[in-house]
Parts: C-alpha cells; structure tokens; sequence
C-alpha cells in the first residue's frame, strides 16, 4: 500500500514539475515585435530570402533561443533563430536590422532593439569566406517597434 502511494505521489510530483517546466514556453503573446521596411532584398538566418517590401515581425522571447518570426500582409514567411542574443548592448539609441552588403548580396547580421538588446544571426558560409578577403559594407534598415 506504501509503494502505491509513493508512486502515485511520485508520478503527481512529476507532472506538476512537467507543467511549471513547459507553461512558460506556452505564452501566446510576443515579448516584442515590430515592423520594418526593406528596401532591397536580403538573406537572413541563411536560408530566408525577403525581397524588397513591408514587413512586421515578432520575437517570442528575449533570448537566444527566441524565435523571431517575420510575415508580409498578415502571412508568415519565415522563421530564424538568433545566433546570439546580447542583452548587455543596450547603447543602440534606434532600432534597426544591421545588413552587410557583399558581392551583390545582403545579410542580416543583427536586430538591435534599444532597450532590450541585439540579436547576431549567422552568416551564410560563402559570406564568412568573402568577409575575411573583402571589405564589409554595413546597411542600416530602420525598425519601429510595437507596430505589430
């Protein structure tokens, strides 16, 4: 009778500690999001393409493992996870996506969100290559924020 209890307590004990675990990865709001306009197109997360257009985005928390999903005219093209996200550089004074313009292409390389943080997202390969052979050019993309 003993050891049903305590398997009974123990499996109890195990789901309570399950849910306190998994419920805050369940919220539905955003921790933030915004919108953005780009001019030309880019590449972010290595395998998202956004051509030239209006966007808005949302990060689902502020973390490096927040997932910041991105949508044009209410539909969602996109998905990526930041690489790093650094909540000690907060001395950005403007929000904005940090592009680097090489070879005739465009990478995100950051989201900076004055306040909160920046999120570093990975370059292609081939773009970690030409970085160490040829110069850098930074483009900067305004962001406003809140304007989900």
């Amino acid at each position: 009778m003993k050891d049903s209890r305590k398997a009974i307590l123990g499996v109890v004990l195990t789901a309570v500690v399950t849910i306190m675990l998994v419920a805050p990865g369940l919220q539905a709001l955003p921790a933030v999001g915004g919108k953005f306009n780009l001019p030309f197109d880019v590449q972010w997360g290595g395998k998202m393409v956004l051509p030239t257009g209006d966007y808005k985005f949302s990060v689902d928390r502020l973390s490096s493992n927040g997932m910041i999903s991105v949508y044009r005219d209410n539909q969602a093209v996109g998905m990526v996870l930041p690489e790093v996200f650094d909540s000690y550089e907060k001395q950005s004074k403007k929000p904005e996506l940090v592009c680097v313009r090489h070879d005739g292409k465009v990478t995100v390389r950051a989201l900076r969100l004055p306040d909160i943080g920046t999120f570093y997202f990975s370059l292609p390969k081939e773009l970690k290559v030409l970085v160490a052979q040829q110069p850098q050019l930074i483009e900067p993309v305004s962001v406003e924020v809140g304007g989900n």
